[in-house]
């Protein structure tokens, strides 16, 4: 499969936050989280993630030539 420079770009971005607050998770799971990790925390922080992923599905319908929504149809 080929990517576009700009999709695999955008699913980096996404990538780094999903896989620290993955990691932080198997932590806190384990009973061995690092200072301030709670659950709560993570899910704020995963929180960051929906504009990442909102980025990235905008770049790859118009990498697909689909049609755009409107912002009130993403929220």
């Amino acid at each position: 499969m080929i990517v576009p420079d700009a999709v695999l770009a955008a699913s980096r971005r996404l990538n780094v936050i999903l896989a620290g607050v993955d990691a932080a998770l198997k932590r806190v799971d384990r009973g061995l989280p690092r200072d301030g990790e709670t659950a709560e925390r993570l899910l704020l922080e995963l929180g960051a993630a929906d504009p990442e992923l909102t980025a990235m599905h905008h770049v790859m319908r118009q990498d697909l030539g689909a049609p755009g929504r409107s912002a009130s149809e993403d929220a």
